[in-house]
């Protein structure tokens, strides 16, 4: 088998796919084209020279090297008699002795064989390497025809079949793998190289293309959240003493929050004769909104990662010296805010796969950890990571993500708070509700480079003001010119214009 590398001329970028169903189609079409060139090639060139290889004379201390398709032959014409033909492994190559210095060479399977050839004194007069693979010519025609504008070479590679050149995009490397797997006969399902779900099949097919043109993505986020926090509280704190001849007895009934949120509350105290009471009662209500749009620009294939937000020391452990000497608290320092990480994949010029994680993270003052001089705060986290499919311009939403949590507590005396109407003076209540509600938009662009003068920065025009200007009136930038007061335009007075006669 001659291998001869054929490449295609560059064009356009091919945004084809094909199916299963499809790619079977066009290796049919393949085989229907190379059977319809061989007459046409026969006719323009009159009749083809025979597969042919005559040894010399002096060559039966070498081994020559032979590639055979399976079911194909190649003929051999030997310097003198032969008398014996020995072959490694039939099952691969097989020798046909048609006369005495003629052998028939036949690929049978895949795989690789040698064929000794001797005369009748015992000498050896040739050897031969065979290495029998399938027909790469009907896998290019193939190529060829589904991708006329990539420039893919096929080459033999063991039992294995290697993919080399450029393609214009990602889909039109994994149509390629994906025409070499069926071509073996395995099943549709991608390669890169390895041991995909394709199977053995698409083990067999080593995918070294390359891309022409790495596109850049460029992800804008849209992370919006509102938080809303109600707090109730109300209770009643007693004092009192009586007086029994010399006998005094006094009585304090204080009620603590059960849900700890001692937060500042208002009160109203009554006092007299010894007896005093309290009444603690605060309604707390607030709304937090939390706001990121990051913007990121990834080359394709690769990942970008985004943090608004800070770091936080944990204390991790403690580093002591020797016996004798001081311990040292280890700290590391935690990431928290608004993290964004993506890897784009652009498939075509129309559309992209997308790996998306998010984060929204901070500090949670009511889960702190508390030990003598350790403190370590708590986070509230919340993630989201997908995997999508987008055309440039297109935008996917995460919504829904809501949180709703709602706490209450009663504390008071035993037997006295369970006292219809009165047992109000012997307990307290906290009532605490949260709600959350997270939303996250996606929207990947392909990016284009532009002209360093298309570019507008932020500080373009900002100048510090004079000290006068800020002693006197207050201002913290210089202010060019005066608004409002532009020039009008002169009006034209007298004939002007054209005239036509």
């Amino acid at each position: 088998m001659h291998e001869t590398a054929q490449t295609a001329a560059p064009g356009p970028r091919a945004t084809r796919t094909a199916g299963p169903g499809s790619l079977r189609l066009l290796l049919l079409a393949g085989l229907a084209a190379a059977a319809l060139a061989l007459p046409a090639a026969a006719s323009a060139q009159g009749t083809m020279a025979a597969p042919t290889l005559a040894v010399g004379g002096d060559e039966h201390a070498i081994a020559r090297r032979i590639d055979l398709s399976i079911g194909r032959s190649i003929v051999v014409d030997l310097p003198r008699d032969a008398k014996e033909v020995f072959v490694a492994d039939p099952k691969v190559a097989n020798a046909v002795v048609r006369s005495t210095r003629k052998v028939f060479l036949i690929g049978v399977a895949d795989g690789a064989t040698s064929i000794f050839v001797m005369d009748a004194a015992g000498r050896q007069i040739a050897a031969f390497e065979i290495t029998v693979g399938r027909d790469l010519n009907i896998l290019r025609q193939t190529l060829r025809t589904a991708m006329p504008h990539a420039q893919i070479e096929v080459k033999p590679a063991g039992e294995s079949v290697l993919l080399i050149g450029s393609v214009a995009n990602t889909g039109e490397a994994q149509q390629a793998s994906d025409i070499a797997s069926a071509f073996l006969g395995g099943d549709i399902g991608g390669s890169n190289g390895g041991g995909g779900p394709g199977g053995a099949s698409s083990s067999r097919v080593i995918n070294a293309l390359t891309i022409r043109g790495k596109d850049q993505v460029m992800l804008r986020v849209t992370v919006a959240e509102i938080k809303r926090n109600v707090v109730k509280q109300l209770g009643i704190d007693t004092t009192g003493e009586w007086r029994l001849g010399d006998m005094t007895l006094t009585g304090a009934i204080t009620n603590a929050f059960g849900l700890g949120n001692e937060s500042p509350s208002s009160n109203i105290s009554v006092s007299g004769g010894g007896n005093s009471a309290t009444l603690r009662a605060l309604e707390q209500a607030g709304v937090a909104r939390t706001l990121a749009e990051p913007t990121l620009t990834a080359v394709s294939g690769e990942t970008a990662t985004f943090l608004v937000g800070g770091e936080v020391p944990i204390p991790t452990g403690y580093a002591c010296q020797g016996p004798s000497g001081g311990c040292t608290t280890t700290i590391e320092f935690k990431k928290f805010g608004v993290a964004l990480t993506f890897t784009p994949v652009v498939q075509s010029e129309a559309r992209m796969s997308l790996r998306v994680a998010t984060e929204v993270s901070e500090i949670d003052n009511q889960n702190t950890y508390r030990s003598n001089t350790l403190i370590i705060p708590g986070f509230n986290v919340r993630r989201s990571e997908t995997t999508v499919e987008l055309p440039s311009g297109g935008t996917l939403v995460t919504a829904g993500l809501i949180q709703q949590k709602s706490r209450q507590a009663i504390n008071g005396f035993p037997g006295l708070l369970n006292i219809p109407i009165l047992g109000t003076l012997f307990r307290s209540r906290d009532y605490q509700r949260d709600e959350s509600e997270l939303m996250i938009a996606v929207t990947p662009y392909i990016a284009k480079p532009m002209s360093a003068n298309a570019v507008t920065r932020p500080d373009a025009g900002f100048a510090d003001a004079m000290d006068p200007q800020t002693v006197f009136l207050g201002r913290l930038n210089r202010v060019y010119g005066k608004g409002g007061n532009a020039p009008q335009p002169a009006v034209a007075r007298g004939i002007f214009g054209f005239i036509n006669d």
